[in-house]
């Protein structure tokens, strides 16, 4: 009986494949860049549209991201100062949006005076602050106009055209006279404008205000008293 001369088998190795990581590639979509900038996949969407971020779409119609875009975004980061838990019955949460390290030292140091606990935070332009704005939802923020590359027109017009930022109070402090900063755009007529330099006292009794608004909106409105003779 003739038998089949033995062949040696060749075991193949599996091909793998390394996917590049959201760490390697220099293209993201939306949910990577989200993912690395710790807020949500709308967020990111929202900063392309508002020109915080240079992204394109693909052939396909999918929205891609640069790394370089994210990791400009966050390379100068904005600052925080650690206080102490706010809550809505108590404090107020603070966003200060100012490209001049000097004058936005000497605001966070007049609102340091503050006999309110106070959690403050700040960004450098209209972009830092949307991101701060999405991770932490201020109750105020207070901006200046001028900056680069987004400035504080760009800031208050989201601001005023998304309906989940109603709640936040802007506050504006600049050193532009009202004449010139109409040259530039117009604000909404809900928006408070303080000309610089401002005193330490009118800005804690700005904030001060805003938090006894706050906290008599927080109160239950008293039942109206039946008159005699009604029946309930």
């Amino acid at each position: 009986m003739n038998r089949r001369p033995a062949h040696r088998l060749t075991r193949l190795q599996p091909r793998t494949h390394t996917m590049p990581t959201s760490a390697t590639k220099e293209v993201l979509t939306t949910r990577e860049a989200a993912r690395i900038l710790g807020v949500s996949v709308s967020s990111v969407q929202r900063l392309v549209m508002d020109h915080a971020l240079e992204a394109w779409l693909t052939p396909g119609g999918h929205r891609r991201i640069s790394r370089r875009a994210i990791e400009h975004l966050r390379s100068s980061a904005p600052g925080h100062q650690p206080a102490a838990r706010v809550t809505p019955v108590d404090g107020l949460k603070i966003l200060l949006v100012d490209d001049d390290a000097e004058q936005r030292e000497q605001l966070l140091s007049s609102l340091r005076e503050s006999a309110r606990p106070l959690a403050l935070s700040w960004a450098v332009d209209a972009s830092q602050a949307l991101i701060q704005i999405e991770r932490h939802r201020p109750d105020l923020v207070i901006t200046d106009l001028l900056m680069k590359p987004l400035d504080g027109f760009h800031l208050i017009n989201t601001l005023a055209t998304e309906r989940e930022y109603a709640d936040i109070a802007v506050l504006v402090v600049t050193g532009l006279r009202p004449a010139d900063a109409a040259q530039h755009g117009q604000l909404p007529s809900w928006v408070t404008v303080y000309t610089k330099p401002v005193a330490a006292q009118r800005l804690v009794g700005y904030v001060d205000a805003l938090l006894s608004r706050q906290l008599r909106a927080l109160q239950p409105r008293p039942q109206r008293a039946l008159g005699r003779g009604v029946c309930p």
